[in-house]
């Protein structure tokens, strides 16, 4: 298993039925149309990187879309991209 960067260790930690319930009363931050990649959680659309950002504790700042994306599928959840979806 490859070496995990240590401010991804708690949602790596997380079960994906974990990071649903964490994130239930969560709602996401104002969507732009930069953001390409989504997860539904609990029936809501969040931005990958907000997901890994709210678990994390971090700035959506501090992380790549790269990293969501890799983090996010590893964990199961179907990743929809934008203009793709349904």
């Amino acid at each position: 298993m490859p070496k995990v960067n240590p401010k991804f260790e708690k949602f790596v930690n997380m079960s994906k039925e974990e990071i649903e319930e964490y994130l239930k009363d969560f709602k996401p931050y104002f969507e732009s149309k930069r953001h390409k990649y989504f997860v539904n959680i609990n029936g809501i659309m969040f931005p990958i990187v907000q997901v890994v950002a709210l678990v994390c504790g971090l700035s959506p700042l501090e992380i790549s879309s790269g990293q969501a994306y890799s983090l996010v599928k590893r964990k199961g959840f179907e990743i929809i991209e934008r203009g793709k979806e349904g």
